[in-house]
C-alpha cells in the first residue's frame, strides 16, 4: 500500500499501539485508512522486510458481512501474481480483527498524481498499459475488481502501477456477497450496469478503466455532475464530451480506444481487457516507431507513396515483398507459431470446454500444415499449457515464436462467433484478423473454415488435396461436432479424473450422433488411455486400444491417430507395435513431431540407443531453431551418462533462447546432477537475471540445502513461494530447512503441516501416485504422526517397488520413527539400485544412519544419477 490515504472521509478508527506486535509483525506507523480498513507500516520480523498490514476497522469486526467482504478482498488479491497487482503475503486475525499482510508500495495514488501534476501523453499511455495488464491478470483468474478508480491505482517511485483494494471484487463461480440490485462501487466510475443494479461481469471493469483513461487525458471525470443522482443518470443516459475538446493533442486512435471502453452497452464495449491492452500496446509501438523514422521515410516520403502505388500494379509475390520492405504488416518468412488459449467471451461456464476444445483442435490441424510449408512449425497445445503461455511476449521468450494466434469464441442463442488474430510476436502488432460467424446448425463446418482462414492469414496456399487431408475424419452432424469439441476441452485438464469421465461421456454422445465419426473414436481412445494412466485399472487399456483401432479403420490416412495408438502400445510395453505405428504416422506425415518423439522414446525403451539418438537428431534437423528438440536430446544424454554431450546440447538450447530463463534452469539442473554446485548456482542466478522466476529460486534453495546452508535455503524457498505458493514440495523443502535451523522448529512443523495439507488434495485426485504418497509419509514422520506415516510409505513402496526415490523416502520415514533396521534395509536397496552415496550425505535426516557401522554399501548396478529432479525444467 502507499504511504498516503486518498479518502477524504473522516474515520473513527481505534488505532493500534505503535511498536506492538501482531503475529510476527511489528507495527511502525499508521499510513492510511479507507472505507474498509486501516493500514499500518510494519516490519516482518521473520523475513526482515517492511510490509503493509490492513486491518478491518474495530466497529466492523463483529459484522459477519464486513468480515466476509474483507476476507474476499484478500482471497481475490491472493489469486493473482502480477507486477501490476498488489501482492498478498498472509491472511490472519489479531484480537478478533481480521488483517492481511501485503506488499509495501512507496509512492502515491493515481488520484493524488492527477491532482498535483499534468501527465504527458506518453506517461498516460505507459500507465494505461500497466493498468490493463494488471487487470487482464485478474480477469484471467476470474476476478472482477468492481471498483477501478484512481484512488485504487498506486504509482511507485519507479513509475510502476499497482492495482489495489479488491474489497468489492467478485470471483467467478464463488458465492457472491451482494445480491442483484445492490449499488456498490464509487460514483463517477461505475458502469451503467452497476448503476442499474444489473448483473455485472469483467466488462464493467473495462468501462471503469475507460473513465480513468478519460480523466487521465482531460483532467476531469466524463460523467461528473453537481449531485450523485445527476452523475448516476449521466452514466446511464448521456455521452461524455469528446476528449479532443479538452485536450487536442490526443491521437485519434486513443480517442477511439476510450470511446469503445465507454460504450453503454456491454455487448458493444471491448469484450475483454486483453483486446483493450492490445490496442494500447499497438498505439505505444506506433509512437515509438514514429519517434525513430527510417532515413527513407524521413528524406523521401514521396518515393514511399510512389512505390506503394507502383507495387499495386505488380504481381502478388513482388507486392508482398514490397510491403515487407516498407514494413507494413508483413508475415515473417520463418513462421514459428503458438496458438494462445482462446477467450471465452462472456465467461459463460458452459462454453469454456467448447472454447478450449476449439483451440486444441485448431493447433492440431495447424500442426498438420507443417508438411506442406517448410518454414512453418507449431508449438503443441500441451506445451503452451504446461508453460502457461498467455501472451505474445511469453510465446517469444519461451518458444522463440515469431507469430501467435489469439482469438475469442462467443456462443450466442443461435450462432457461434469466432475472432482470430495473427500477431507478430516480436512487435506484438496485429498483422491479420478474421471474424467467422456461423449458425449452430452449421457448427461442424467451423473447424474447417477456421483452419482455412488461418492458412490464408499465414500466406500458406492449400491445394485441393491438402484441404481434403486437413478436413478428413470429421463429421457433418453439428451436434456431434459440438460434443466432440467439448470433450477435447475437458480432456485438456486430464489431471482430474472427473474431467476424463466427462470427456468420455461427451465423446460417446458425439458417436451417438454420428457413429462413423473417426475423430470422436480417437478422442475416446485417448480419454480411456488417460483414465488408465490415472487409476491404473487394466481394463481401460483395452477400451483405449479398441477405440483407437476403430478410428484408424475409419480413416487410415490421419497421422495423429497412429501416434495415439503408438503411445498406447509404448505405454503398455508393446514396443515393436509402437514402432510400427509411429513409422506409419511418419509415412503419412514425414515431419510429424509427436511421431518422432514417440519413436525416439520407444527406441530407448528397446535399448536401441543408436536409433534413439539418430531420431532425436532428426527432430533437430527438422526444427533446428526449436529449442525443445535440443533439450530432449540433452536429457537423453543425461540419462545415459554422457554428461559432456548433454552440456553441449543444453548450451545450444541457451543460445537458441538467450531471452528465455528455462534453458538456464535446465543447465543448472544438469550441473546439479553432476554435483557441480557452483556452476549450477551460476546458471540459476543467470536465469534470475533474465526474469524473476519460481524455478530458479526453488532450485537455489535446493543447492543451499544440499550444502547445509539451511538459512540460505529457507530464504530462497520463501522467495519461490512468494511467486507461487501452490507447490507442496517446496513447502516441504522449506519445512526441512526450518527444521535444521536453530530456533525454527515451530515454523518447520507449521510448514510440514501446510505441505501435507496440499499433498492430501493431490492424493484425492490420484490416490495411487507413489511420489505424493511417499512425500506425505515423510511429512507425517517429521510431524511424529506414526499412524499416518507408515501406511502411506508402505502403499508407495507397493505401487513403485523399483523407484529409488521412494526407497530413500522409506529410509527417512523409518529412521525418523525410530526403526533403524528397516531404514537401513531400504537405504541399502536404493544404493544397490545406483543411488549415489554423495547425495545421501547431503540429507540431514539420514546423518546418524550413515554413521551406523551396520550400513553396507553394495556395488551399484549402474552409475546413473537418480536424484529426483528439483524443477530443472521450469
Amino acid at each position: 500500500m502507499a504511504f498516503e490515504s486518498d479518502d477524504d472521509k473522516t474515520q473513527n478508527y481505534v488505532a493500534l499501539p505503535l511498536g506492538s506486535s501482531v503475529s510476527h509483525y511489528k507495527l511502525i506507523e499508521k499510513i492510511g485508512s479507507g472505507g474498509m480498513g486501516e493500514v499500518y507500516l510494519a516490519e516482518d520480523t521473520k523475513l526482515k522486510r517492511q510490509v503493509a498490514l490492513k486491518f478491518l476497522p474495530v466497529q466492523f469486526a463483529a459484522d459477519q458481512d464486513y468480515k466476509a467482504r474483507f476476507t474476499r478482498e484478500a482471497q481475490a488479491s491472493a489469486r493473482l501474481s502480477h507486477p501490476n497487482v498488489i501482492h498478498i503475503y498472509e491472511v490472519s486475525e489479531h484480537q478478533g480483527r481480521p488483517f492481511f499482510a501485503m506488499e509495501l508500495v512507496e509512492g502515491r495514488s493515481l488520484g493524488n498524481v492527477l491532482r498535483s501534476q499534468r501527465l504527458s501523453f506518453r506517461e498516460i499511455l505507459d500507465m494505461a498499459v500497466q493498468i490493463c495488464a494488471g487487470l487482464n491478470e485478474a480477469h484471467e483468474a476470474e476476478v472482477v475488481h468492481r471498483d477501478i478508480k484512481p484512488a485504487n491505482i498506486l504509482i511507485n517511485k519507479k513509475g510502476q502501477v499497482k492495482i489495489v483494494d479488491f474489497g468489492l471484487a467478485t470471483i467467478t463461480g464463488s458465492e457472491q456477497l451482494t445480491s442483484p440490485g445492490s449499488l456498490l462501487g464509487t460514483v463517477g466510475y461505475m458502469s451503467p450496469e452497476q448503476v442499474k443494479g444489473d448483473k455485472t461481469d469483467h466488462r464493467s471493469d473495462i468501462f471503469s478503466v475507460g473513465v480513468v483513461l478519460y480523466e487521465m487525458l482531460t483532467g476531469q471525470q466524463p460523467f461528473l455532475k453537481d449531485s450523485k443522482a445527476a452523475t448516476l443518470y449521466a452514466i446511464v443516459n448521456e455521452s461524455p464530451s469528446p476528449v479532443a475538446q479538452s485536450k487536442v493533442d490526443v491521437p485519434e486512435k486513443m480517442q477511439r480506444i476510450v470511446n469503445k471502453a465507454l460504450e453503454k452497452d456491454p455487448a458493444v464495449r471491448y469484450q475483454c481487457i486483453g483486446d483493450l491492452l492490445a490496442d494500447l500496446r499497438r498505439l505505444k509501438e506506433d509512437m515509438r516507431e514514429n519517434d525513430q523514422p527510417s532515413p527513407l521515410r524521413r528524406q523521401l516520403p514521396w518515393l514511399v507513396v510512389s512505390l506503394a502505388v507502383v507495387l499495386l500494379l505488380l504481381n502478388p509475390t513482388l507486392r508482398r515483398a514490397g510491403l515487407r520492405w516498407l514494413g507494413f504488416g508483413a508475415v515473417p518468412t520463418q513462421k514459428h507459431l503458438v496458438v494462445l488459449p482462446f477467450t471465452n467471451v462472456g465467461e459463460v461456464q458452459a462454453s469454456q470446454a467448447f472454447c478450449d476444445g476449439l483451440m486444441e483442435t485448431l493447433t492440431s490441424k495447424l500442426t498438420q500444415l507443417e508438411q506442406f510449408q517448410g518454414s512453418l512449425w507449431v508449438v503443441p497445445a500441451s506445451e503452451v499449457r504446461d508453460h502457461q503461455v498467455l501472451s505474445a511476449r511469453q510465446a517469444r521468450g519461451t518458444f522463440g515464436a515469431t507469430l501467435v494466434v489469439s482469438g475469442s469464441v462467443q456462443r450466442l442463442d443461435s450462432k457461434v462467433r469466432t475472432t482470430l488474430n495473427l500477431v507478430d510476436a516480436k512487435t506484438e502488432r496485429q498483422l491479420r484478423s478474421s471474424l467467422i460467424e456461423d449458425s449452430l446448425s452449421n457448427v461442424s463446418a467451423l473447424q474447417d473454415s477456421t483452419v482455412i482462414n488461418l492458412a490464408r492469414m499465414l500466406e500458406v496456399e492449400l491445394q485441393p488435396a491438402q484441404r481434403r487431408y486437413l478436413t478428413a475424419g470429421g463429421t457433418t452432424v453439428p451436434e456431434a461436432y459440438d460434443f466432440y469439441l467439448q470433450g477435447r476441452g475437458y480432456l485438456q485438464h486430464y489431471e482430474k479424473v472427473e474431467n476424463i469421465d466427462t470427456a468420455i461421456g461427451l465423446f460417446r454422445q458425439a458417436l451417438g450422433e454420428d457413429s462413423l465419426y473417426a475423430q470422436a473414436y480417437a478422442g475416446l481412445g485417448k480419454a480411456y488411455w488417460y483414465k488408465y494412466k490415472t487409476i491404473k485399472e487394466p481394463k481401460w487399456i483395452e477400451y483405449a486400444q479398441n477405440n483407437c483401432q476403430l478410428a484408424i479403420e475409419l480413416n487410415k490416412q490421419q497421422a495423429p491417430l497412429h501416434v495415439t495408438m503408438g503411445l498406447i502400445h509404448a505405454g503398455t510395453g508393446q514396443y515393436k507395435e509402437a514402432v510400427r505405428e509411429f513409422r506409419q504416422a511418419l509415412e503419412l506425415d514425414s515431419v510429424n513431431h509427436d511421431a518422432y518423439v514417440g519413436l525416439a522414446a520407444t527406441y530407448e525403451a528397446l535399448n536401441e540407443l543408436e536409433k534413439a539418438e539418430a531420431t532425436y537428431q532428426r527432430i533437430i534437423e527438422l526444427k533446428p531453431d526449436y529449442w525443445t528438440g535440443n533439450l530432449d536430446l540433452g536429457l537423453f544424454y543425461i540419462k545415459h551418462g554422457r554428461s559432456k554431450d548433454a552440456l553441449k546440447q543444453l548450451h545450444k538450447v541457451a543460445r537458441l533462447e538467450p531471452e528465455g530463463f528455462i534453458a538456464w534452469n535446465n543447465l543448472g539442473g544438469l550441473y546439479f546432477y553432476l554435483d557441480r554446485l557452483a556452476d549450477a548456482r551460476n546458471m540459476f542466478e543467470r536465469s534470475l537475471e533474465i526474469e524473476t522466476n519460481y524455478g530458479a529460486y526453488a532450485n537455489l534453495g535446493t543447492i543451499y540445502h544440499t550444502e547445509g546452508h539451511y538459512a540460505g535455503a529457507a530464504r530462497m524457498y520463501e522467495k519461490a513461494l512468494e511467486l507461487d505458493d501452490h507447490d507442496y514440495q517446496v513447502w516441504g523443502n522449506l519445512a526441512s530447512a526450518y527444521y535444521w535451523m536453530p530456533g525454527q522448529r515451530k515454523e518447520a512443523l507449521a510448514a510440514y503441516r501446510r505441505a501435507a495439507q496440499m499433498a492430501e488434495k493431490l492424493r484425492l485426485v490420484n490416490p495411487r501416485n507413489a511420489e505424493v504418497l511417499s512425500d506425505l509419509g515423510e511429512y507425517y514422520a517429521m510431524l511424529s504422526e506414526r499412524p499416518r506415516a507408515l501406511p502411506l510409505i508402505e502403499l508407495a513402496l507397493s505401487l513403485a517397488p523399483d523407484d529409488v526415490d521412494v526407497m530413500i523416502s522409506a529410509g527417512v520415514v523409518y529412521e525418523q520413527l525410530g526403526d533403524r533396521e528397516t531404514a537401513l534395509e531400504w537405504i541399502e536397496k536404493a544404493l544397490g539400485k545406483g543411488f549415489p552415496i554423495s547425495q545421501l550425505e547431503s540429507l540431514p535426516e539420514l546423518q546418524h544412519l550413515l554413521a551406523d557401522p551396520r550400513l553396507e554399501i553394495p556395488s551399484p548396478v549402474s552409475n546413473n544419477n537418480h536424484r529426483r529432479n528439483e524443477d530443472s525444467e521450469r
